[in-house]
């Protein structure tokens, strides 16, 4: 039972550190560094993603405000044009990125196809080894030997790379102005996987003094396993037993809030029907409730390790 009860302590410390690597993935691409070809690919996959993701938020966005949408065509009919102006925005932006995404699956094809072209090395900068295709031609620093195909396909790969950025800036300007429609007439439009996000990072911040408090919880392992030596049912054992159970205790609940987060794309999904909805401003989901309740209460919990240890 001692035993198991130091595994459980150690095994809830790492779970800890797990869940700040977790919070760091699926982050969207925020500009093009092409180095080599596996940079262009990375950034290639990454766009690919971000299409994925955002095609079916548009679906669902389509979805959530349909009745809306008719009911301001009716009554409203200005705000109708309005959203309807950033809904044909945000669809163009889609087609827009997909286009110049389709040419650079095709020029990513060519150079990997022709690698005597060496299109990477035409950069002379050993130190950081970065082709900044995003900048001006005599930041390049084309070699004058390099021929009329090489300077093509990388004028084609800024071009590219330059228009899928501008239209994701677009995109994201259109749906703040939607959201910021709606709020005017007193709706919230909801994108779960971005509030989730929102949730992921303040838990991450959190996790973060959990992470710290790991050094204190090691240092009670080793105080706890000196204490069993010399005596399993010493007062000072047993307190020091009591402790542990609790800080236990602890980390459970802290450890399932922290799965609960990380699967609430799913649950709010679920709730709502679809990972985007409107909903009246004031108004909360069940998921954003015990959101609510288990990020305060994990605060809490947070608070009271350290209060424990400094008992000893």
């Amino acid at each position: 039972m001692i035993a198991n009860c130091l595994n459980r302590l150690r095994v809830s410390i790492v779970f800890g550190t797990l869940f700040l690597c977790l919070s760091c993935v699926s982050q969207a691409p925020a500009s093009w560094i092409l180095r080599d070809i596996q940079s262009l690919d990375a950034n290639i996959m990454n766009t690919v993603q971000w299409i994925k993701i955002e095609k079916s938020n548009l679906k669902f966005l389509n979805k959530s405000i349909k009745k809306k949408l008719n009911f301001f065509r009716k009554t409203n009919f200005l705000v109708f044009q309005k959203i309807e102006i950033e809904i044909n925005s945000i669809e163009k932006n889609i087609k827009n990125i997909e286009a110049s995404l389709t040419k650079q699956k095709k020029l990513a094809r060519k150079v990997k196809k022709r690698p005597k072209l060496k299109i990477f090395d035409t950069y002379d900068n050993t130190n950081t080894k970065r082709l900044p295709l995003l900048g001006g031609k005599k930041e390049i620093g084309l070699k004058k030997s390099k021929s009329k195909t090489v300077l093509k396909i990388l004028e084609s790969l800024e071009k590219n790379s330059s228009l899928i950025i501008v239209n994701q800036k677009s995109y994201n300007s259109s749906l703040n102005n939607l959201i910021k429609l709606f709020k005017k007439e007193k709706y919230d439009l909801v994108f779960i996987r971005q509030e989730v996000e929102e949730y992921k990072y303040t838990i991450k911040e959190l996790n973060i003094q959990r992470k710290q408090q790991n050094i204190h919880l090691e240092k009670l392992i080793l105080k706890l396993n000196d204490a069993l030596l010399v005596s399993k049912k010493s007062s000072y054992t047993l307190n020091l037993l009591d402790i542990s159970q609790n800080i236990e205790n602890y980390n459970s609940i802290m450890d399932k809030f922290e799965n609960f987060v990380n699967n609430l794309v799913d649950i709010g999904g679920k709730e709502c029907r679809g990972l985007v909805y409107l909903k009246k401003i004031g108004h909360k989901k069940e998921y954003q409730k015990k959101y609510e309740m288990g990020i305060a209460d994990y605060k809490t919990t947070l608070s009271e390790i350290p209060k424990l240890i400094s008992s000893i």
